[in-house]
């Protein structure tokens, strides 16, 4: 890839009072540009609180809010029908391994996504990449209008554009602004903007033009991405719900136990062969199996020896080195063809699954005649 430099004005005081329209990240050392704070999920019934530099000067000193600077409501707390999520055609662009891979590192390292996207697992992120569309523009072609509704997010994957703010003039009738206004930074390639049209229902802030020959961009709209974000998560729920339910070991967590168990499970892929865990480091993670096939090996005096094989949905391992706090004791790798396996963190271990860790000591004993066995 080129440079991603992207040089930024300095924003003044009255700048970093208004809602900006871009993040960006440099693919070279990562930074974002400098913008002002905002409420990723304001809360409807509270107002909006205000900035330093307002409760600073005085009442007569603050002209009035323009039009699109009325409080916003997240897009992703709107209401949504489950039958038009079920009735939803994903869009499918074809990208090839290098695209989808700059796409998902753009969208991993972006702060204000990984609040929208960073629960969603491999399969939901999969069809949000696919969801988005190629879209070329020429110098000078306008991208984003300030003061027009947003329905669009952008990724630069090659050229440069200016991005304005009019700081000055409110829109007419609710719609765009009649000038740009000053200019307020260039983006360039890996550069993501237009994320408050997928957050929040609001007019855009700024207006970005083309500033190159021609910028080769990736569109993302609205509609298809609530519809991938809210099915990614109701799929998950009623899959972790329903499967978790019947998992043994499980039995006793309640209703709202299990929904809480659903939300903070992760899962990961293995294909055969790949090591799960590690005998000797030490254990940060719970684990229980999806899907698939994989086994524990024990190194001894004459070599690595399996000792368990997981092939039932709802298996689990990992919580030896979690209840005890100690290293590893075994190494899981992934067998037959691969396995899927659902993880939960140390503290939500401990957090969520205290009404079971007396169940979970229980099989403490398996571990410590095959090791015994062994010697």
């Amino acid at each position: 890839m080129g440079t991603s430099g992207s040089s930024c004005c300095q924003y003044s005081k009255e700048a970093e009072a208004e809602n900006s329209e871009v993040a960006v990240q440099s693919s070279r050392n990562n930074a974002e540009v400098p913008l002002p704070r905002h409420d990723v999920v304001p809360e409807p019934e509270e107002p909006a609180p205000a900035s330093k530099q307002e409760e600073a000067a005085p009442a007569t000193a603050q002209p009035p809010l323009p039009a699109s600077r009325t409080r916003r409501g997240s897009i992703l707390g709107e209401s949504m029908d489950p039958s038009r999520i079920a009735d939803f055609q994903k869009p499918v662009y074809e990208k090839d391994a290098k695209t989808r891979a700059f796409l998902e590192k753009v969208l991993k390292e972006n702060d204000k996504m990984q609040v929208l996207i960073g629960h969603i697992k491999d399969t939901g992120l999969n069809d949000i990449v696919n969801a988005f569309f190629r879209k070329v523009v020429k110098k000078g072609d306008h991208i984003i209008r300030q003061g027009e509704d947003g329905d669009c997010l952008y990724i630069i994957a090659s050229g440069t554009v200016d991005v304005f703010v009019n700081r000055s003039e409110a829109p007419a009738n609710g719609g765009r602004v009649a000038s740009l206004g000053d200019k307020a930074c260039d983006l360039s390639e890996g550069a993501l903007f237009g994320e408050l049209a997928l957050m929040y229902s609001a007019p855009r802030a700024a207006t970005v033009i083309a500033a190159s020959n021609e910028v080769v961009l990736w569109a993302l709209e609205q509609k298809p991405f609530k519809m991938l974000v809210c099915g990614s998560s109701m799929a998950q729920t009623t899959l972790y719900e329903g499967w978790l339910a019947d998992v043994p070991i499980l039995k006793s967590l309640n209703r709202y136990e299990l929904s809480r168990l659903s939300d903070l499970l992760d899962s990961t892929l293995y294909t055969e062969g790949e090591v799960i865990i590690t005998q000797g480091e030490v254990g940060d993670c719970f684990y229980i199996l999806e899907d698939g096939e994989c086994a524990a090996f024990i190194e001894g005096p004459s070599g690595e020896v399996m000792v368990k094989n997981y092939t039932q949905q709802g298996d689990y391992f990992g919580e030896l080195a979690l209840l005890n706090d100690e290293p590893r004791k075994a190494t899981v790798r992934a067998t037959g063809e691969g396995c899927s396996v659902a993880w939960l963190s140390k503290d939500d271990f401990f957090n969520l699954l205290g009404p079971i860790q007396e169940l979970l000591k229980g099989h403490v004993a398996e571990y410590e005649q095959a090791i015994a066995d062994l010697k």
